[in-house]
Order: C-alpha cells, then sequence, then structure tokens
C-alpha cells in the first residue's frame, strides 16, 4: 500500500518497487545516524521521516530505490550502468562523499546511486530499470 504522504512524483516509482517485491518503509532505518538503508537480504528500503524536514526526501527515497535496482535480479548490487553527466562542482562533492564514508568497494555502487538520485528523469529511469532487471 503507498503511503497516502508520499510525494505524488514517487509514487509510481514506489508501486514499481512494491511490485516487484521491495518492502518500502518511510520509518527511521535500524542503523543509527543514516537517513536512508537498503537491505538487500530483505529487499526492504528505508527512508527516514526526518529527511522531509531536512529537504532531502526524495534524493534518499531515489538513493535507496537505485540500490533496489542495482540488486536485482539475485539481490547482488550490480551496477545499472547508467551514464550522467554533473557538472564539475557536483561530482567533486560527490567524490569527496564517496571518499569520506564509503568503502573503495561501494564506491561505484554509491557514485551511481548519487549521480542517479539528482537526476530530473530519475523517477522514470528507475522504473524501467527495474522492469528490465527484476524479472
Amino acid at each position: 500500500m503507498i503511503p497516502a504522504d508520499l510525494p505524488a512524483e514517487l509514487r509510481p516509482l514506489d508501486a514499481e518497487l512494491r511490485r516487484h517485491g521491495f518492502d518500502v518503509k518511510l520509518k527511521r532505518p535500524p542503523i543509527k545516524g543514516v537517513y536512508g538503508l537498503y537491505q538487500s537480504g530483505l529487499r526492504r528500503l528505508w527512508v527516514a521521516p526526518i529527511t522531509r524536514e531536512l529537504g532531502i526526501f526524495r534524493q534518499t527515497y531515489l538513493h535507496e530505490a537505485v540500490h533496489a535496482a542495482q540488486s536485482c535480479p539475485d539481490r547482488r548490487l550490480s551496477l545499472l550502468g547508467v551514464e550522467t553527466k554533473l557538472q564539475p562542482v557536483i561530482r567533486l562533492r560527490v567524490q569527496q562523499m564517496l571518499y569520506s564514508h564509503y568503502r573503495p568497494r561501494q564506491s561505484a555502487l554509491e557514485r551511481e546511486a548519487f549521480e542517479i538520485q539528482g537526476r530530473p528523469d530519475a523517477v522514470a529511469l528507475l522504473i524501467s530499470q527495474l522492469r528490465k532487471r527484476c524479472l
């Protein structure tokens, strides 16, 4: 069931995630200090309510949805292979976040999630990827 307070723009993506068996929780993730979390073994996405107040709900939701798509078809995360052209200042900020918060093994997956979350066409792109990868 799609939460009533979910922004209209994200409703089609939420429906697609649920259709493919993902459990979407708009609650505080079970790991302290994170705004969003994807648990591939459980196929569960978490988005903390505080992200609304911080103005990062859309980005956080999309970021975790990228990881959901990356986990198809076998629950092991792999790159979607989506090319995104970022402005140099944004690319630098993403690089800084990757190097300070993520292990090198996760960098490529996180980079892709950060890049896609900022795209204006992210919802349509992710719906397409879910339909393609999550059979």
